[in-house]
């Protein structure tokens, strides 16, 4: 069993590092995978990547001007394997991952994924939002042996490449932040592809960030989600599930696109800051990141819906 790993990387030069170190030390012999690095930066990541001791095949592909979801397909070209990883070049991998994943893969099983397990890194919960993002347990239900396709992150997912096949790859026009990995899970759950829970498989997620870029990020997966939705039909339930539907649209725009509410909750920030009221808090930064979710969302229903080729219309 031949296994490829595939990160996209852009500017996270010290994380991509780290994460081929986590990778070298896996407890599987080096000569049964290789990572292919498809990198889209402006900065000196590769370069530094010169001080790494790999040990295992190492590929960098340069890739200018596309979205992660076509990185994601570029890599998988160039990969050899008959399993596939998909690790973001935040993801440092612990002692095991490489092996818990690979167990799930025997001959037969042909149209079969592996979830694995991202924790926070101690580390990044600097910040009072950084805080708040991590401060619940993670509590979410996940099945073991068929996982729900929307629990799908890919930052740490692997896939057959026959099911990768199956259903064409990853959709190209997310070209931004968000639901490319989920999307994908949903065509690949239509084909009767099963999705495996593997908590063993973990990996520590390094990438602290403030509460302005996250709600940037959010505006982006607003305008996917209603890609998303439009791409599939619009049905009434995936409208609800990605909060999109237009029955929902006034109240949203009532409670996030008009001022009162934003103007409050502004003004109760600094002063939960200051006092480190982590619960308050927790509603101040909710707030804004919906704010830029649903700035994306109504940008995005203003605009005509963009074109999807055949290959993705019916699932692949």
């Amino acid at each position: 069993m031949r296994l490829s790993v595939v990160i996209p990387s852009r500017n996270a030069g010290e994380t991509l590092a780290a994460a081929l170190e986590g990778l070298a030390i896996q407890d599987v012999p080096v000569s049964t995978f290789e990572v292919i690095v498809v990198d889209r930066s402006s900065d000196d990541s590769v370069e530094r990547l010169g001080r790494v001791d790999t040990r295992f095949p190492l590929r960098i592909i340069r890739q200018v001007g596309r979205g992660r979801g076509a990185a994601l397909n570029e890599g998988v070209t160039r990969a050899g394997g008959d399993v596939l990883l998909f690790m973001d070049a935040d993801v440092i991998p612990r002692p095991g991952l490489l092996e818990a994943h690979l167990r799930h893969y025997e001959p037969g099983r042909s149209l079969r994924a592996v979830q694995g397990r991202t924790v926070a890194d101690p580390a990044t919960l600097i910040t009072p939002f950084m805080r708040t993002e991590n401060m619940l347990p993670d509590l979410t239900r996940r099945r073991r042996d068929d996982m729900a396709p929307f629990h799908v992150l890919g930052r740490n997912f692997s896939v057959s490449r026959a099911g990768f096949d199956a259903v064409g790859g990853f959709d190209e026009a997310f070209s931004n932040y968000g639901w490319e990995d989920i999307e994908f899970a949903v065509r690949f759950h239509k084909a009767r592809g099963r999705i495996m829970y593997e908590p063993e498989a973990l990996a520590v997620h390094r990438h602290p960030i403030t509460v302005e870029a996250a709600s940037a990020r959010q505006r982006e997966n607003g305008r996917g989600a209603v890609y998303f939705w439009r791409k599939h039909g619009r049905p009434l339930a995936l409208g609800f599930q990605l909060e999109v539907h237009p029955v929902l649209l006034p109240l949203k725009w009532l409670v996030y696109r008009t001022g009162p509410a934003t103007w409050i909750l502004e003004a109760i920030r600094p002063w939960a800051e200051r006092r480190n009221l982590l619960l308050v808090l927790n509603e101040c930064y909710h707030h804004m990141t919906w704010r830029g979710f649903y700035q994306g969302v109504f940008e995005a229903f203003r605009e005509p819906p963009p074109h999807v080729t055949r290959r993705f219309q019916e699932g692949g």
